[in-house]
């Protein structure tokens, strides 16, 4: 069954094979300034929505069908190249701008006799990226 993707990361949970998340969440806020007056409260001013955050885990496992590493790897390179790419779950895209990868923090559970991980969970992060200045 098909959940989703970020760009080229497929999300899918068939027999024998699952390559999804659990614990999401999408926290968003406004952006303020305080301005500070003398012998009264500050005034605060509403400068505009800020970026939003979505936050998952992702767990890969050598026997659902994934090479852990490698599905790691992936994660690194889209964290440490910057690409910004859509976020597209049951069908639709999350929000109206492309997402990149903020962090990514890795717990290997298990390895085999040779040092190879068999399990790997993955906390992503993405922040959204607004490719426009709107003036």
């Amino acid at each position: 069954m098909y959940v989703g993707n970020f760009g080229d990361i497929p999300f899918v949970v068939a027999s024998g094979y699952v390559r999804t998340f659990r614990e999401y969440s999408r926290e968003s806020a406004g952006r303020w300034t305080k301005h500070d007056i003398i012998g009264q409260k500050p005034v605060l001013e509403f400068l505009g929505p800020d970026v939003e955050k979505i936050r998952f885990k992702m767990m890969f496992r050598a026997d659902q069908g994934m090479n852990p590493e490698k599905e790691v790897q992936q994660l690194r390179e889209l964290r440490d190249t910057g690409e910004a790419d859509v976020l597209i779950l049951a069908g639709e895209p999350v929000g109206e701008n492309s997402w990149v990868i903020e962090s990514i923090g890795e717990q290997v559970t298990f390895w085999d006799a040779n040092g190879n991980v068999l399990s790997v969970t993955v906390d992503v992060a993405l922040t959204e990226y607004v490719e426009r200045l709107v003036i």
